[in-house]
């Protein structure tokens, strides 16, 4: 999948990881695909949850630990 926007948290600590998903996907369009990389685990699950509840579609998570990338699609 081709990927629009490429954001890196990684050394982020919450809440930081989850501020910049946020603020990066209020500049996509509807279709546009986040990339966010990480490796806080806590944000690992919790940005997933927090792109659901606003709509967006996780298209995937992927642990490469110690990091992990998560793909988003902008509902």
């Amino acid at each position: 999948m081709k990927e629009d926007v490429k954001i890196s948290t990684l050394g982020m600590n919450c809440p930081k990881p989850l501020i910049e998903t946020r603020k990066a996907l209020r500049k996509l369009t509807k279709g546009q695909v986040l990339v966010v990389e990480g490796d806080h685990e806590i944000s690992k699950s919790e940005i997933p949850q927090a792109v659901k509840d606003t709509g967006d579609e996780v298209l995937s998570v992927e642990d490469k630990s110690p990091v992990w990338i998560i793909t988003i699609r902008k509902g």
